[in-house]
């Protein structure tokens, strides 16, 4: 690549290298061009923003990037915080946690909390709460309606089941009816999964024994 000498003045013998080659990333060779066509173009910053699609102070950073570390500082930088949050808890305080976790299982992040503060020892329940998370100490939670779902799975359409004539798999759910005066009746519903054919029938109770007349009259 011949383009690295016309942007920056003494650095062809160096980019030509292989190992620099290397440590080129794609991200950095893009920069290159873009910086090259801008020197071809005057100088323009304006022009070469609105050409590329890019800010003009990202332009700015990428020359002040390589003023300062060469054509290696054009390679994309990490993303990483450079300042990582250190924990602050102190070692004895997060055994103790892990302890009383032990001893009482079902106690939350809330309730250590007070029994530990009672102990003198002053940490937030969100803290103790990340530090079961980060041991494993806390079981995923689970929602009410997949908790019900579990209890009460429902019956799923067998697996290479095929139908091929009406009457094969049908159907059956139920609803109530509220009639003025508080009365309450059931409605049965059954359709056909081949035909689409309805037949309904409203019971006064919701009882196996009409279930089994309904299924009765449907067959």
């Amino acid at each position: 690549m011949t383009i690295y000498g016309t942007v920056f003045p003494g650095a062809t013998s160096i980019a030509r290298s292989a190992l620099l080659g290397e440590r080129l990333t794609k991200e950095a060779r893009y920069r290159i061009n873009i910086l090259d066509w801008h020197r071809a173009h005057g100088k323009n910053t304006a022009l070469t923003a609105r050409h590329f699609g890019i800010g003009r102070a990202t332009m700015h950073r990428w020359f002040e990037r390589y003023r300062t570390r060469g054509l290696l500082g054009l390679n994309e930088e990490s993303r990483r915080p450079k300042r990582l949050r250190k924990p602050t808890t102190p070692p004895e305080v997060a055994a103790r946690i892990v302890s009383l976790r032990r001893e009482h299982p079902a106690w939350s992040k809330h309730k250590l909390h007070v029994l530990l503060k009672r102990e003198g020892v002053m940490v937030s329940a969100s803290t103790i709460g990340r530090i079961l998370k980060r041991r494993g100490m806390i079981a995923k939670k689970i929602s009410e309606k997949r908790r019900r779902a579990a209890l009460h799975p429902r019956a799923r359409f067998p697996h290479g089941m095929r139908i091929s004539s009406p009457g094969d798999m049908v159907q059956m759910d139920t609803k109530h009816i509220m009639l003025p005066g508080g009365k309450k009746l059931y409605q049965f519903t059954a359709i056909d999964v081949l035909s689409k054919t309805r037949v309904l029938r409203v019971y006064a109770s919701e009882s196996s024994r009409n279930g089994a007349l309904f299924l009765e009259e449907c067959l």
